[in-house]
């Protein structure tokens, strides 16, 4: 068993399914205890069973509104305090091109995926402190540089995670602290098979260097080498993990 992260407590929001998923069972496989938090208890359970292990916690939390964040860090305080953070969370925002949102509707919940941050922010930074070891890794998405036609507000969300790990990465980074992000491309997960039509993705796959689409584990590898000691000289950079897709100029 690798026991890279042996000792070390980490919190992945969002961790239900798909990538989510995928991220807590790597980081428990590296010797992690997980805190995995999600709104579905289903499939909380699911992934308690295959963790398979007590130490680590399955919280069914509504990070979207205050009095489930406020939840949240009364939990944590019970508990080992975090000192590597994973956010996958994300709350869907309807499809509407920007000729068709009113200033108001875009920024309504703006912030709804990252507010939580703000909520665990100090406590989470002073444990980290002490151990003179964290992590911050946010889950963004390749649309926060290139854009996705009736996703504005959700560009622009994943673009603001990036620059709110930025700012944290040269704020803490003297400290022994690092914050980074993982852009997916196309992600074979239950959400996107769900969302999106199977020509859809298939034409998709095509767009990317591999010519297919890639699996929650390989995001999951790559939270994992950002959140081990192995990357303690990486910080304030956006890794893709995309099959190449940024190349897909050439092959269309």
């Amino acid at each position: 068993m690798d026991e890279t992260l042996k000792g070390r407590t980490a919190l992945v929001t969002g961790a239900g399914i798909g990538i989510g998923h995928a991220i807590c069972v790597a980081l428990a496989g590296a010797g992690a205890t997980v805190i995995a938090v999600a709104r579905d208890r289903v499939k909380l359970d699911q992934l308690a069973t295959t963790l398979g292990d007590k130490r680590h916690q399955c919280w069914s939390i509504d990070l979207a509104t205050k009095p489930g964040r406020a939840d949240l860090l009364g939990r944590l305080k019970e508990v080992d305090m975090p000192v590597i953070v994973v956010n996958n969370l994300h709350v869907p925002s309807p499809k509407v091109r920007l000729r068709n949102i009113s200033a108001e509707e875009f920024s309504a919940d703006f912030t709804v995926n990252i507010d939580h941050l703000f909520t665990l922010m100090d406590p989470v930074i002073t444990a980290q402190h002490a151990a003179g070891f964290g992590r911050w890794i946010g889950i963004t998405s390749k649309a926060a540089r290139t854009g996705m036609p009736g996703q504005a507000r959700y560009n622009a969300q994943k673009a603001a995670m990036e620059a709110l790990l930025n700012t944290l990465a040269v704020e803490e980074g003297q400290k022994g602290i690092t914050a980074n992000c993982v852009a997916p491309g196309l992600i074979d997960t239950p959400s996107v098979e769900t969302r999106v039509p199977s020509e859809l993705r298939a034409k998709f796959a095509r767009n990317n260097a591999l010519a297919k689409a890639g699996a929650p584990e390989q995001v999951a590898a790559a939270v994992l080498f950002l959140a081990s000691p192995a990357s303690s000289y990486i910080t304030g950079e956006v890794i893709s993990v995309d099959g190449g897709a940024s190349l897909a100029w050439a092959f269309k």
